[in-house]
């Protein structure tokens, strides 16, 4: 099983239901199918009661089910208009333990009878030097004349899964997610 969370302090007016797919779990979709080397088979969304923070064209927060073809069930919510901060969670649970994603490091104080850490509020306080790594890993690999990192099928499975997602939005049901076959060339 793998249970996540992509919380985000607020989102703009313009940001619409569809978007929590397409703009914010488009990330656990392409990330969860590479850590699980498995396609999504189907996709789920419920909505739990809607936060008072969310405005008239936004259903926030939701949580999205996924099913692997190898049977493993995802349950990530997407809640991003949570107000404390940017949020990102996951854990694996496997049949001998589990791995959990930490948390950034962070100094902890301890004042006035509380202890606190404090919460990131931009994703680029946490991921930014990731992308860095990976932009120069595909810089390097393209100077050489080789690829590196995710395909174009990668991203057509993920376009795919979250067009699942985004029609489960609508009718509530479990969806299935439907794939060709990976041509060849991705082999």
């Amino acid at each position: 099983m793998v249970h996540a969370a992509h919380r985000n302090p607020a989102v703009p007016e313009q940001y619409v239901t569809p978007m929590a797919i397409h703009d914010t779990l488009i990330h656990e979709i392409d990330v969860l199918r590479w850590l699980l080397d498995d396609d999504y088979v189907s996709a789920q969304v419920v909505f739990p009661r809607k936060s008072p923070d969310a405005h008239d064209q936004l259903r926030d927060p939701q949580i999205v089910l996924l099913e692997t073809a190898k049977g493993v069930r995802i349950d990530v919510e997407v809640f991003v208009n949570c107000r404390y901060g940017y949020d990102i969670q996951c854990e694996v649970v496997g049949e001998d333990g589990l791995a959990r994603l930490p948390d950034p490091l962070a100094v902890a104080v301890r004042r006035d009878a509380q202890a606190r850490r404090p919460i990131l509020t931009d994703w680029k306080d946490r991921f930014v030097e990731s992308y860095d790594v990976e932009l120069a890993d595909f810089v390097a690999a393209a100077s050489r004349g080789t690829a590196s990192g995710p395909s174009a099928w990668d991203g057509y499975v993920a376009a795919v899964t979250s067009d699942a997602c985004v029609k489960a939005q609508d009718s509530g049901a479990i969806e299935p997610i439907e794939l060709p076959s990976r041509p060849a060339l991705y082999a």
